[in-house]
């Protein structure tokens, strides 16, 4: 049974990510004026720097999540402005130790979060092991289909 399973989630910027946003994009744009005033040309060709660092900058907070199940492995992807993709992290559902709802998470637990907050979905709390063997806690929002692989292949560690 080959499992391949691609769903992204738009996802929604936070308060604290709205104002790092504009942190970083105002930022470097200010800078960039305070150059003009005291380098004159050198200034301007400075400010333009500093201004493409801004749009990548800003650019950079529209970004979707992406999660690809292959058989028995999970990577998480950021796809950001619809054209880069980076992967954040890979997991295998076989090191499952347990799953379920968010909400029935157990306390003490430090989560990656890769939580869309668009409230689409239902959160669900997953440990495991990376591949450096440690443990590691992941938040996600899975859909119908990935739940139905979790169920296969991590048989009886829903909580």
């Amino acid at each position: 049974m080959e499992n391949f399973i691609e769903y992204c989630l738009p996802y929604k910027l936070t308060a604290q990510d709205q104002l790092k946003r504009a942190v970083y994009t105002l930022g470097p744009m200010a800078l960039g004026v305070i150059l003009i005033m005291y380098l004159g040309y050198i200034g301007i060709l400075l400010c333009a720097v500093l201004c493409y660092i801004s749009y990548r900058l800003f650019v950079s907070f529209n970004y979707e999540l992406e999660y690809t199940l292959l058989e028995d492995e999970i990577i998480f992807s950021k796809v950001i402005n619809k054209e880069r993709r980076k992967e954040l992290m890979k997991a295998h559902i076989a090191k499952t130790e347990l799953y379920g709802p968010a909400e029935h998470m157990p306390a003490g637990q430090k989560p990656r979060s890769f939580l869309s907050h668009q409230g689409e979905e239902p959160a669900y709390y997953w440990i495991t092991r990376n591949a450096a063997g440690e443990k590691v806690c992941i938040l996600f929002q899975p859909n119908e289909a990935v739940l139905e692989v979790f169920g296969v292949r991590a048989r009886g560690r829903l909580q």
